[in-house]
């Protein structure tokens, strides 16, 4: 699958979109917070440099077509408070997709990160043509977990060593949600 253009989604309260280096000291302000950071693989960010430097990552990946990352804006006041996107898909081989969001620590638990997902499940199912769609968490992640069953996804199971993360190789949980023949069980 290729994108023509960067996409772009909306939500009742959030704009999701390319990120810019304008996003730069907001994206730092949020990967600095050990607590958002703490599932991510990464230590707390110690720049702004170093989310710049995602930021070019994360577009450079679109424009070769690998994943795309958007920026999560809150339309009230036109502030980054945090990032999702598609990790990776493969259309030709099982048609899934693989998501992930962060959120700022200080918007945990007011609906954003659901109202994000939703969005990229939209997406993924009926832009993308997706029929799996997954996300894959650290084992202790609990918030994780209670959003994703929120939204309909099922626990498929742990794969050992999954990623690697703090210098050493780590387990995951795995959650999938199918494309249910027209039945929506992601509204909220």
């Amino acid at each position: 699958m290729h994108f023509d253009t960067y996409p772009e989604l909306e939500t009742e309260r959030l704009y999701l979109r390319k990120m810019t280096l304008e996003d730069a000291p907001e994206l730092f302000k949020i990967l600095s917070d050990p607590l958002v950071v703490k599932d991510m693989g990464e230590a707390p960010f110690t720049n702004v440099e170093q989310a710049e430097g995602v930021i070019h990552f994360m577009n450079d990946l679109f424009e070769n077509n690998q994943a795309f990352r958007l920026g999560i804006i809150r339309k009230e006041d036109n502030k980054l408070i945090g990032t999702c996107g598609y990790n990776a898909w493969e259309v030709n081989r099982g048609s899934r997709g693989e998501i992930a969001y962060d959120l700022g620590s200080e918007y945990w638990r007011k609906g954003y990160a659901s109202e994000t997902i939703k969005a990229l499940l939209d997406f993924g199912f009926y832009t993308m043509g997706l029929h799996r769609i997954e996300a894959f968490i650290n084992l202790d992640a609990l918030p994780s977990m209670g959003i994703l069953t929120k939204m309909g996804f099922k626990e498929d199971g742990i794969l050992r060593g999954y990623a690697f993360f703090h210098g050493e190789f780590q387990d995951q949980r795995c959650y999938s949600l199918l494309k249910n023949r027209g039945k929506v069980k992601w509204k909220i």
